[in-house]
């Protein structure tokens, strides 16, 4: 875990089960390369996999490249989405994070999880938007309404006087 704003966030990848990718996707050395015969061979469920584990291998600059394409080639992919937040939230890319989970909450509405707006919320806490951040957790409260998380970043926004930005996602 590591320290950011006085939040800790975690710096792990729990939950993610990743498959192993086929040899020759993982033996190419350009991103291009990489990410056109992804585009031919696999999915985004696939390129996400293996963007988590190059993650996993500790080679961050390799899956911040890889999966800053991959966005490009599937914007409006949830899978690309929530690697592309875990990638830039394990560098501690705050703005990059942000843009990452506002696209994610956008594209999937009020089907958006509980974590995904938690996460949200530290990031924009991380960058130093609290107004932002406070009309991000009440709205992942008005979807989510018994998720404790959630509960106490609003409790912990309020107790600092902390007022809602007019518009977030």
């Amino acid at each position: 875990m590591y320290r950011c704003a006085g939040y800790f966030l975690p710096r792990h990848h729990q939950g993610l089960t990743m498959l192993q990718a086929a040899p020759a996707f993982l033996a190419k050395t350009s991103y291009s390369a990489l990410l056109t015969s992804a585009t031919q061979e696999l999915s985004p469920a696939k390129i996400r996999q293996s963007i988590a584990d190059l993650v996993g291998q500790n080679r961050l600059m390799e899956a911040d490249s890889l999966s800053k394409e991959a966005l490009q080639r599937f914007p409006q992919s949830e899978d690309i989405l929530v690697i592309r937040a875990l990638v830039t939230q394990v560098r501690q890319d705050w703005p990059e994070a942000s843009v990452a989970l506002e696209k994610l909450i956008g594209l999937q509405g009020h089907q958006a999880q509980a974590v995904t707006w938690g996460q949200w919320v530290r990031v924009l806490r991380c960058i130093g938007d609290d107004a932002r951040a406070m009309t991000a957790v009440a709205q992942g409260l008005a979807t989510n309404p018994k998720d404790l998380a959630l509960q106490e970043e609003f409790a912990a926004l309020q107790r600092v006087g902390v007022q809602p930005a007019l518009k977030v996602a």
